[in-house]
């Protein structure tokens, strides 16, 4: 009490900037009703308040819905719901409390991750257009099941959002992808990005026109119509991001049209522009471009060899042009899949190389630049994504590459001797998913693991692909790390055979030290009796995604009409009442549940 009462001499600057480090729920329990002078300042200090419950505890949500939300839900600017296997159903959780999103008077930013009811999605897009201050909008991986006049409403529904400046749009849909067509012209809309779906030329004019002010876009492209024609320049558009299959023709013919582009980052595959094709067009439509950058995958262009053809293809790009007006340089790698080289493919991308993924192959044969400085550019930093085979990066061509910004790795184990130099940092790892390579000695394993566990203080998700079938039974119980608090074993496989945990191996994980910390857990096991022990017995535990192969729910097309769930119920009969427990609607032999 007297550390409390010590705040009354605090001048109101002093408070607020305590404020700063506490969280929502921390600063309401520990001073929220204690005088009206704190409740004043406390909701001064929210009157800008930004509400992220991606991967909030259950308990912690109830208590910030029932007991705090209805003093701030004005004063929020920013609100992020998720119904990620962390927080299953938490969306449907937050509209039980009667929440509405029009209650949200002052909400600029919402992010919704994860929804697969297209009611609940379509519910929420409604409630959005009443929002006059709303001008970020954010879908991650929703997965929903409608037809196309569907998804045009939806879209035209976030079309219509009066002041919507951002728009980020990463949704799948049952049976097609449904590239937006809205029916709503946006003048507000200036950066868009939309993840997931093709579209095709008619597509884009369409969206073009739909978007008249755009100047951010990112989309990917597939198209391959023998006759095509834009309407007019889009002349909003200075930074575009695209992933590009179809014809060179299209490709030229889009960019023509694109007068006012600065940036642009392009992917394309099977098809192939020289520099001095790029330099007649930058140099004729898009004398504004100042920034280029783009990884073109091709097929040898001819019989000739090797050396002969990387030296015609980077000698197009060794103009003035690229080295002295733009210092643009570019690097050749050359893939063989067999001695005979019948199989041949080059990846060309401009240095430093820019993109979030990078594939590996064991076959490069040969990789060559413009750079004067043939040792510059080999470290990769924009890279996040990567899959590390045992037998990649073996090359010395390939040994050069080096990885420091690495979040999602995919490991076959045991890793060669290059790895840790390949991968020089992993310090900003987050999930990390490994599988055992049979054909490789796996004695090792264990002990290779814990060293990249040891080099990885950020790693929060670890999950198990194909382990194989030698004498270690149940892999990690002896592995330790201080940061992973999410564990996937609903890959994990015994050679051809998936694993279903008994009693005794779900004892083991939850007696393990990961086991013990874990808080999101994805597994199978034998029966549902294992499902209420790993509840009991992991303390930690927060959310539970799983199959039990004693469920006897039937996959047919009315199975989810039914009335009665024989597992779900059990379950609800035997766990907490304030669980939440429901079927997958898309994996309808998965059970997610939100338990604490």
């Amino acid at each position: 009490m007297t550390n409390r009462m010590n705040l009354e001499f605090l001048p109101n600057e002093l408070i607020f900037n305590l404020f700063e480090y506490l969280p929502i729920l921390d600063l309401f329990q520990a001073f929220y009703g204690l005088n009206s002078r704190l409740n004043t300042l406390i909701l001064a200090h929210c009157r800008k308040c930004r509400l992220d419950f991606e991967s909030i505890t259950k308990t912690n949500f109830d208590i910030i819905c029932k007991n705090y939300l209805p003093y701030i839900i004005d004063r929020i600017i920013s609100l992020r719901l998720s119904d990620d296997d962390n927080t299953p159903q938490q969306i449907d959780l937050f509209l039980s409390y009667n929440f509405h999103l029009q209650q949200f008077i002052n909400l600029q930013i919402i992010s919704l991750s994860n929804i697969h009811s297209s009611y609940i999605l379509d519910k929420l897009i409604s409630e959005c257009s009443q929002l006059i201050s709303l001008t970020h909008f954010t879908l991650i991986k929703c997965y929903i099941s409608i037809n196309r006049s569907n998804a045009n409403r939806l879209y035209s529904k976030i079309w219509s959002l009066s002041k919507l400046n951002y728009c980020y749009l990463d949704i799948s849909f049952t049976h097609a992808s449904y590239f937006p067509m809205s029916t709503v012209i946006s003048t507000s809309l200036k950066h868009l990005s939309i993840i997931n779906i093709s579209c095709y030329l008619n597509e884009l004019i369409h969206l073009f026109q739909s978007t008249p002010n755009l100047q951010y876009l990112s989309i990917e492209f597939m198209d391959y119509a023998n006759e095509f024609e834009l309407p007019l320049h889009i002349l909003s558009i200075t930074h575009l991001k695209l992933s590009f299959d179809s014809s060179l023709d299209i490709l030229q013919y889009l960019l023509q049209n694109l007068p006012d582009l600065y940036n642009l980052t392009l992917e394309t595959c099977n098809i192939y522009m020289d520099g001095y094709q790029w330099e007649e067009m930058i140099r004729k439509y898009l004398t504004k471009l100042r920034k280029f950058r783009f990884k073109m995958r091709f097929s040898a262009l001819n019989d000739e060899n090797k050396e002969i053809q990387s030296d015609q293809i980077l000698n197009s790009f060794r103009t003035k042009f690229w080295i002295d007006e733009h210092q643009w340089f570019v690097r050749c790698h050359w893939y063989s899949s067999d001695e005979q080289n019948r199989f041949d493919f080059i990846d060309l991308f401009t240095l430093p190389y820019a993109f979030k993924d990078f594939l590996s192959y064991t076959g490069c044969t040969l990789a060559k630049s413009t750079c004067p400085n043939d040792d510059e550019y080999w470290s990769y930093n924009h890279v996040n994504n990567l899959c590390y085979g045992s037998s990649h990066f073996t090359s010395s061509i390939m040994s050069r590459v080096r990885f420091s910004n690495i979040q999602y790795l995919s490991l076959s184990l045991p890793f060669n001797d290059k790895f840790l130099l390949v991968v020089s940092k992993l310090d900003r790892l987050t999930s990390l998913c490994i599988s055992i390579n049979n054909h490789k000695k796996t004695n090792n394993v264990l002990s290779q693991l814990q060293i990249i566990l040891d080099r990885a203080p950020c790693l929060y998700s670890l999950s198990l692909g194909p382990w194989s079938s030698f004498n270690l039974q149940i892999p990690l119980m002896e592995n330790t790390s201080k940061s992973i608090r999410r564990l996937n074993f609903q890959g994990y496989a015994w050679g051809k055979n998936w694993c279903y945990f008994d009693n005794e191996q779900c004892r083991q994980l939850s007696c393990s030290s990961l086991g013990v910390q874990c808080e999101t857990l994805l597994i199978k096991v034998k029966n549902r009796r294992n499902v209420l022990d790993l509840v009991n017995s992991m303390s930690n535990l927060r959310a539970l995604n799983v199959r039990c192969e004693d469920d006897h729910w039937t996959n047919q097309k009315d199975t989810l009409s039914q009335t009665k769930d024989e597992l779900i119920e059990w379950l609800q009969d035997n766990l907490p009442s304030s669980s939440m427990i429901t079927r997958d609607t898309h994996q309808i032999h998965t059970v997610r549940l939100w338990i604490r």
